[in-house]
């Protein structure tokens, strides 16, 4: 069921954006998973997907359940500023409910109003979003308890929502 949820939000799939570099991530299969690794792959170890992919995946939970294609270029001009061409979004499926997604989008809004994400908090907007925290691995594969990538991944406003950000920081300068 994880395994499938996964495929569901475009996780380990080239998402077909128009920027170089779009790769699988690296996520376990349903005959390679152990207890173990289902247990810490909920809460977001031992897989990786890319910042594409999630970013694409997190859209689809606050804009009603669409999963659609992602993109840069919304048009392209000629030499003199005229529409050559417009980018017409693609919609590839449906991931959620729009039910589910409002519900999630509540919770999101409270991590921001009330929890781990008050930084987030932006005069004149109501955002929503969820933060992250991950243990680096060292060179030799252990885990490091004193270096961490933290991460925030939001979006306003929070009942309509026009923009999604994601920003991440590997081992900040704050203890």
């Amino acid at each position: 069921e994880f395994c499938k949820y996964q495929q569901i939000f475009g996780f380990g799939e080239y998402t077909g954006i128009d920027l170089p570099g779009d790769a699988l991530g690296i996520l376990y299969s349903p005959e390679n998973m152990g207890t173990v690794d289902l247990a810490t792959n909920s809460f977001g170890q031992n897989f990786n997907v890319t910042m594409i992919q999630l970013a694409a995946g997190f859209c689809s939970l606050v804009n009603g359940g669409d999963y659609y294609e992602p993109h840069v270029v919304k048009e392209i001009l000629d030499e003199s500023g005229n529409v050559v061409e417009n980018i017409q979004p693609v919609l590839k499926k449906r991931t959620i409910s729009k039910e589910t997604s409002d519900l999630l989008k509540s919770y999101m809004y409270s991590v921001v109003q009330n929890g781990s994400g008050k930084r987030a908090q932006v005069e004149g907007y109501d955002v929503g979003g969820k933060t992250g925290t991950a243990e680096t691995v060292s060179a030799s594969g252990t885990r490091e308890k004193e270096d961490y990538v933290v991460s925030f991944l939001g979006y306003a406003p929070a009942e309509d929502p026009q923009i999604a950000i994601y920003v991440v920081l590997n081992r900040p300068n704050a203890r």
